[in-house]
């Protein structure tokens, strides 16, 4: 009997110490409610945000476009680092002059680029023409460059050199942004709302930046050569390519890459 009344008490005992979660003193404060005084006395200060040190929009938009090609790599690396460092969006048209001298370096890299629908010399076209698709009938072609052809070119992708010729794509790249859209259910492919905005058509799926997304040929496509720079079979393949593969070390679930290759 003795010992029958000692293991109840040892019970007793346990279940007051272990408490059931729903009471005070058991019970934790309300979970969505901020740390205060009585629920996080040690907690440390929110920090002080420093100085902004880079950017979070379109890839390559910096490294190409902004002292892309300027043989200085010190002035050239000051630059760059000055872009990155501003984060006052009101100033950043300030860089689109920059912008216009590299686009339209960029826009030469289609030259002699059979299928970019200019005409080029030592291309023909007509009957059995090495490229019939940029000539036509045409007996021999005499553009001398692959310019005129780029996105937004001239702001509406056609007509004679000028010196705006280039600035309505600096203004769109300058903003440096990820455009995503948030009523499309579906993401498929990158810059697919710039796309739509450029065609004056719509976008079916929701654009921004997956991993999976080969940017470098998709951003190298749409400046060399402009929508015509992409297949037409919906998969909207880039024509321009740096041979680099895409990430292939992905998962399925965020943050989606996995260990690397």
């Amino acid at each position: 009997m003795k010992s029958t009344m000692k293991i109840l008490a040892v019970a007793a005992l346990a279940l007051i110490a272990c408490g059931d979660n729903k009471t005070k003193p058991d019970a934790g404060g309300p979970k969505d409610s901020p740390p205060g005084d009585a629920q996080c006395s040690n907690c440390p200060a929110a920090p002080t945000l420093g100085m902004q040190i880079d950017r979070m929009g379109r890839p390559a938009i910096n490294t190409a476009l902004n002292n892309g090609f300027n043989p200085d790599a010190t002035s050239a690396q000051a630059a760059k680092k000055a872009y990155n460092e501003n984060s006052m969006p009101a100033t950043w048209v300030s860089f689109v002059p920059e912008f216009m001298k590299n686009l339209a370096i960029v826009d030469a890299l289609d030259t002699g680029f059979c299928g970019n629908g200019l005409c080029e010399v030592g291309e023909t076209g007509g009957g059995g023409g090495n490229c019939m698709g940029d000539c036509g009938n045409t007996a021999a072609g005499a553009i001398t460059t692959g310019c005129g052809n780029q996105a937004l070119y001239n702001g509406t992708g056609m007509g004679a050199p000028m010196a705006t010729s280039y600035q309505t794509l600096a203004g769109v790249m300058a903003g440096d942004e990820l455009y995503v859209d948030t009523s499309k259910g579906v993401c498929a492919f990158y810059l697919a709302v710039e796309f739509g905005v450029a065609t004056g058509g719509t976008n079916s799926t929701c654009g921004g930046r997956a991993p999976a997304y080969d940017v470098i040929d998709f951003t190298l496509s749409l400046g060399a050569i402009g929508i015509a720079g992409f297949s037409t079979d919906g998969m909207f393949t880039p024509d321009i390519k740096d041979l680099a593969g895409a990430h292939t070390d992905l998962t399925s679930t965020f943050p989606y890459l996995g260990e690397p290759n």
